[in-house]
């Protein structure tokens, strides 16, 4: 057929199918037979055929570009939309070895530091040893490619002498069967960050097309890494940014509520009833209940002290505290406490007691409030010190053998719930000298809010109080001081009235408290109706009977003992103060039982058996009493307690 002839041949019906067929997309292997069939009948010749071949070549390699290029586009959007670093990681490598086929993907990061690349991430591996590789840089496929030079590949890596070997990393590559490895560089701004590859475990080649698509894979990745690094900086800066402003809000809030309490601080100061207000007012700021206890662990008045604080461990808290000036967390009794001590100069005057660790804002509310406890204290010490000078000079005026101002002292005296006008009570205390200010500080509280003055006189203590209708004969002071371990005696007078008579009433109140320590009651309180016998004896000591009296009873035992320089007056007195016990009265002398017998068959002798039998025991008795009270009981014994 000529020119003319073939030309003939391909126009026609057969033009259009043929186009129609390439335009389909129609797969080569089901062309072939088509255009060898028209040319058996002549529809087509060799040159058309060829044509055809070509154009469909072109088309088909056109369209799967098109379908990468598609899929790349796809891929790099879906990467950017990805925000988290680890999610995007995870992304890559499942999206490569689905794009390219692989049985494994894996991204590695390059860590310069120490000179090496190591994986990431991995999709497809088994194996905690493959997925823990690290390779030097520049060793082995991927110490190739993370250098950043160019893309790297071996279809055999575990045979391939081509290639530098790490034994660590082979034997990885071994227990997971990879054979054909390729990867490429991942870079960012002229910058190698580490790598990309797929790997399969059959050896083979892979084509310049696989190659590729795993450059435009890792441009896409190194991007979208960087860009959700970037966000990731960006969303932890702004995060930290949030937490900065939010720190500072609560700052500011924590200031203010602070400034807030300062301010009730200063109001709890002004209060006549300071203590009672900083109570409540811990109590609301901290949400839990608070003591306060003294130096000695002893609660201070207005505050709740349900639990005793007086243990070694809280006043050792104490004392640290208020040598670091801060509060202190400790243990007492199973239980965890928080201690404040509050302090003036290197003075402890109190502790602040919370239950349970506090934060760092109820800390600083501890703090401020052990200071304005601090300052009430001094205030209400100095209160205390005026008040206590007031009735110190008082006592002494009332006292006082001297004329007395009794208008200015009706005043003062009124300032402390006494007048002229009611019967008024003396009372001595004796105690020992190392504990007369323990011992007045106690009083002092018990008097707090009670008519009546108290204060250190000579060698005593003195207390005027107004007389009560069922007095307990100053029993309840004792009983105060016991509580605080202090031992103390309690002489008292019988009511008077007027000022006039407290000096008198003084006198006898001393003499009871010399009566107490001379007939060995020390620790006991009594006025002269009390000590019975012996109260009725104080009103006859310097008569002209107490003499008779003596010498009639145990006149030859008192000569006796004057003579021989023995003690068998002493022992009468103490044989019958002890109802006749031998062995009592052996140990109230601090002798040997045979040795009191021995001197009380010498009284016999002396005094005559009668002497312990019968109504002439009263008689004897009731003088050994008064040669007690007249020897014994004006040697000053009234600043003693024993």
């Amino acid at each position: 057929m000529d020119a003319k002839g073939s030309a003939r041949a391909t126009d026609g019906p057969i033009t259009g199918e043929l186009l129609s067929l390439l335009e389909s997309g129609v797969p080569a292997g089901a062309l072939e037979p088509r255009l060898s069939r028209w040319l058996e009948e002549g529809r087509i010749d060799e040159v058309a055929a060829r044509a055809a071949r070509g154009l469909h070549s072109q088309l088909s390699e056109a369209r799967r570009r098109e379908s990468l290029l598609r899929v790349l586009y796809d891929t790099a959007t879906d990467l950017t939309a990805i925000r988290d670093v680890e999610a995007i990681l995870k992304a890559i490598v499942r999206r490569t070895r689905a794009l390219v086929g692989t049985d494994l993907a894996y991204l590695s990061l390059n860590d310069y530091k120490t000179g090496e690349s190591y994986i990431r991430v991995t999709d497809g591996a088994t194996t905690a040893l493959f997925r823990n590789i690290r390779m030097p840089l520049g060793v082995g496929v991927l110490g190739a490619v993370a250098t950043g030079e160019a893309p790297s590949q071996s279809s055999d890596y575990p045979a391939d002498r081509t290639k530098s070997h790490l034994e660590s990393s082979d034997r990885a590559v071994e227990a997971e069967g990879v054979r054909a490895i390729m990867g490429v560089p991942l870079r960012v701004e002229g910058k190698v960050i580490g790598a990309l590859l797929v790997a399969d475990r059959h050896p083979h080649e892979f084509s310049s097309d696989d190659v590729a698509l795993m450059e435009s894979l890792g441009t896409h990745a190194a991007v979208a890494l960087e860009n959700a690094r970037h966000f990731s900086e960006m969303a932890d800066a702004l995060a930290e940014l949030d937490r900065a402003q939010q720190q500072n809000l609560a700052t500011v809030r924590a200031l203010e509520e602070l400034s807030s309490i300062d301010r009730r601080l200063m109001e709890a100061l002004a209060a006549p009833n300071t203590l009672p207000e900083l109570h409540k007012l811990l109590r609301g700021a901290l949400g839990r209940d608070v003591a306060a206890i003294s130096p000695l662990g002893e609660p201070l008045a207005g505050f709740n002290a349900d639990d005793e604080y007086g243990v070694p461990e809280v006043l050792a808290a104490a004392q640290e505290s208020a040598a670091i000036t801060s509060p202190v967390l400790f243990t007492a009794g199973g239980r965890e406490l928080t201690l404040m001590s509050a302090v003036a100069g290197e003075q402890q005057l109190a502790s602040l007691i919370v239950a349970g660790e506090l934060s760092p804002a109820q800390i600083a509310v501890l703090e401020r409030s052990a200071l304005v406890l601090s300052v009430a204290l001094l205030f209400e010490r100095t209160f205390q010190d005026a008040q206590y000078r007031l009735q110190l000079e008082l006592i002494d005026e009332l006292l006082s053998s001297r004329p007395q101002d009794s208008v200015s002292v009706a005043r003062r005296a009124s300032q402390f719930g006494l007048s002229g006008s009611v019967r008024l009570v003396a009372r001595v205390i004796g105690v020992e000298e190392d504990q007369r200010h323990r011992a007045l500080a106690v009083l002092r509280r018990e008097m707090e809010g009670r008519p009546g003055i108290v204060a250190l006189h000579e060698a005593h203590l003195c207390l005027i109080e107004p007389a009560r209708s069922h007095d307990d004969g100053g029993e309840s002071f004792l009983a105060a001081l016991r509580r605080h371990r202090i031992t103390a005696t309690l002489g008292s007078s019988e009511p008077v009235a007027g000022f006039a008579a407290l000096a008198s009433a003084h006198a006898e109140a001393q003499a009871v408290l010399a009566a107490l320590l001379a007939l060995s009651r020390a620790g006991e309180a009594a006025d002269r109706a009390a000590l019975g016998t012996a109260g009725m004896l104080l009103g006859a000591m310097g008569s002209h009977f107490t003499e008779q009296l003596l010498a009639a009873q145990i006149g030859p035992l008192l000569d006796y003992d004057q003579r021989r320089g023995t003690e068998l007056t002493l022992t009468a007195w103490r044989f019958l103060e002890s109802d006749g016990a031998l062995a009592v009265a052996a140990d109230s002398l601090h002798i040997h039982a045979n040795t009191l017998r021995q001197r009380l068959q010498r009284i016999d002798a002396v005094l005559g058996e009668g002497w312990r039998r019968g109504s002439r025991t009263l008689d004897v008795h009731v003088a050994l009493q008064l040669w007690r009270l007249k020897s014994v009981g004006r040697k000053g014994a009234a600043g003693s307690s024993s």
